[in-house]
């Protein structure tokens, strides 16, 4: 009888709970972050570096935007609350003043010269106060009127037709081709105007009485200089009612202290708002640069900077550097936000995920150091490398910090395309496909400098289906991608989204000369390599130098030595092996020789891939040897020792 066979157990399958958790927090190998984190640190050292030549220009105290904007920009810029329930935003207005620096200078002259007393600028703004409260045209008419007095030249033109307010008859103005307005009796070159709304003749006498006495006492109180006078009214005119409301209230309630007025008056004139109004005031900015103003000071925090980003670049203290770095970065960005460009944020965006995540488990100085701890540890248990530890030493291990660093990188970059595949949907440019051409022949941004590029795209130009048919693959190309990326990147088609969006941004950062911007893009898209892809490239391949290092384990130093050498040996081109004899440590060769002391250390910075990279240090007299007596204690080094790579060839 055959026996029935034993199922074989299926693994469980995994909940929407547990499969999002393992998107976000499964360990993941760290190397597409490291490799990330050195690539931002190159771009973020040329950028701080170009700082360098005209760090005075861009954070100095007298720079482009000198520190007393910037202190008042971040101490006193205005924050409205937004409404809850609405879109509606007109109980946010305030007092506005023109944004022409000469007729906001006219419009705060005529605010400082009002009565100090609350009581005698009531009296002066209370016309404007009554026509604030009517609706809009008759406030237009009423603030018309008073503009057509003030104008008038004659010496009997006002008091006529003031007396003629009382009377509630309608008068008429003359206008002759220069605007200028009179009351007396026509000419055949003068444009017959009424003057007097039909709304102030239509109150009661009594009421058409109190009128004209507000009216003479406003006109009082206009700038005695015309066009003052006229900037003053049509400002009034061109204000919304809520705004024009709000701007006489401001004026109503300034306070009688002098200074208190003043300071009330100047913030509206800088602000364009009504400090007592509104919800908060100034930016939470952080920046060294608000407070290091001496150049030779600027000099010495701008290097320690540029110091701190070449420990981040190697990863040196990834933890704290890192920080350290992001804070220095956001120091220059709030220094100079009003320059604030794409750059600059997708700098920002890198830095802040590789400080999430743990970027500096690998390719790292804090790798290296991890490398020799555990070659170290695994020395002083069984006197060798053992398994474990020869897999730690092979690659680094999996860890969440590293997966939730690139998750985070990867959703930000689909967002950043999805939203603006989207907006570019709402833009009429880019169903036309104006939006493609444009961008290629403006002279601020593409090559259109060079003859050859010109010609090309008048070339283009001149065949009208070419032009067509160019502008629709640009819009098509552009849009495509960056709609579908979101959605095709987590499928089998990877590869071709990574690619296609690496040419985008390459012929972006070639036509339009937005090379840093670019860069740091593509930087981001290194996001979708898998690791495993990063390290091989990165590995030295099968035909690297095989060494071999003896040495005693019963000697602490020779066992420090030997931990040094597997840390530096990347690419396992070392077999470090406890040895036999008493000329230990020394350092085997392929073909069986054997070499110690300064000898040995040029032929290690000569065969091992990663000190290859600093072998130019070992020139420096005095390194070989002091790398001599690290790496082979008890060494005797010959009579004329030779520092440097060169010392293998001398000593054999």
């Amino acid at each position: 009888m055959t026996p029935t066979p034993t199922p074989t157990p299926t693994a469980p399958a995994r909940t929407f709970r547990r499969r999002w958790a393992d998107f976000w927090f499964a360990p993941s190998d760290p190397t597409t972050l490291g490799f990330i984190r050195v690539v931002t640190g190159l771009l973020l050292l040329y950028i701080h570096l170009t700082y360098s030549l005209d760090l005075q220009a861009f954070f100095g105290k007298y720079g482009w935007y000198g520190v007393r904007y910037i202190d008042r920009e971040r101490h006193e810029y205005p924050h409205y609350l937004p409404s809850f329930w609405n879109w509606d935003e007109s109980d946010q207005v305030g007092a506005r003043v023109p944004e022409f620096p000469h007729r906001k200078e006219a419009v705060l002259r005529f605010i400082r010269s009002l009565p100090e007393g609350s009581e005698a600028r009531a009296r002066a703004l209370r016309y404007l106060d009554r026509l604030t409260r009517l609706e809009n045209g008759d406030t237009l008419a009423g603030l018309t009127f008073a503009e057509r007095l003030a104008k008038m030249l004659g010496p009997d033109d006002r008091p006529r037709m003031l007396a003629a307010l009382r009377g509630g008859r309608q008068q008429f103005a003359y206008a002759d081709e220069g605007q200028h307005v009179y009351a007396d009796k026509p000419h055949e070159t003068r444009q017959s105007i009424p003057v007097i709304p039909d709304f102030l003749l239509a109150l009661p006498p009594a009421e058409r009485e109190v009128v004209a006495a507000d009216l003479t006492a406003f006109l009082a109180v206009l700038p005695p200089d015309p066009t003052d006078a006229r900037y003053v009214l049509a400002h009034l005119m061109e204000l919304g009612p809520e705004q024009r409301r709000a701007l006489v209230q401001f004026t109503l309630a300034l306070p009688e202290d002098p200074a208190e007025r003043e300071r009330l008056t100047e913030y509206l004139g800088h602000w364009n708002a009504d400090p007592r109004f509104v919800q908060g005031q100034g930016h939470v900015l952080v920046s060294a640069w608000f407070h290091v103003t001496d150049p030779t000071a600027m000099a010495a925090v701008h290097a320690l900077v540029l110091l701190v980003m070449a420990l981040f670049t190697v990863g040196a203290f990834t933890r704290v550097t890192g920080v350290l770095t992001w804070i220095a970065v956001v120091g220059y960005l709030h220094r100079t936000n009003q320059i604030l460009f794409g750059m600059d944020t997708m700098m920002n965006i890198l830095l802040v995920y590789l400080v999430v995540g743990n970027s500096g488990a690998a390719l790292s100085v804090d790798r290296l150091v991890a490398r020799y701890r555990a070659a170290r540890a695994s020395l002083r248990r069984c006197g060798r490398i053992d398994g474990p530890t020869r897999a730690f030493l092979d690659r680094p291990p999996p860890s969440s910090g590293a997966n939730l660093g690139i998750r985070l990188i990867q959703v930000h970059f689909c967002f950043i395309y999805l939203a603006a595949g989207l907006s570019k949907l709402k833009g009429p440019g880019w169903w036309s496909g104006n939006a493609i051409w444009d961008v290629m022949v403006n002279p601020e941004f593409t090559l259109l400098r060079y003859d050859w590029f010109e010609a090309a795209f008048r070339g283009v130009a001149s065949i009208k289906p070419v032009y067509h048919a160019a502008t629709a693959f640009g819009v098509w190309f552009t849009w495509g991608l960056e709609v579908a990326f979101p959605f095709l990147v987590w499928t089998r088609l990877r590869p071709l989204m990574v690619w296609m969006g690496v040419l985008l941004h390459a012929g972006i950062g070639v036509l339009m000369g937005l090379n840093l911007f670019e860069l740091l893009m593509m930087t981001m898209l290194l996001v979708f390599f898998p690791a495993g892809v990063i390290r091989d490239r990165l590995r030295g391949g099968p035909g690297l130098p095989k060494l071999g290092f003896g040495f005693d384990s019963a000697d602490a130093r020779q066992a420090r030595a030997a931990a040094v050498v597997a840390a530096a040996d990347i690419d396992a081109q070392v077999a470090v092996e406890p040895g036999k004899g008493k000329a230990l440590p020394v350092l085997t060769a392929a073909d069986g020789s054997t070499v110690a002391g300064p000898a040995a250390v040029g032929k290690l910075f000569g065969s091992l891939r990663l000190l290859r990279l600093v072998r130019l240090v070992a020139y420096i007299p005095g390194v070989s040897g002091l790398v001599a007596r690290l790496l082979f204690p008890g060494t005797k080094p010959p009579t004329n020792p030779v520092n440097g790579p060169r010392a293998a060839a001398t000593a054999s």
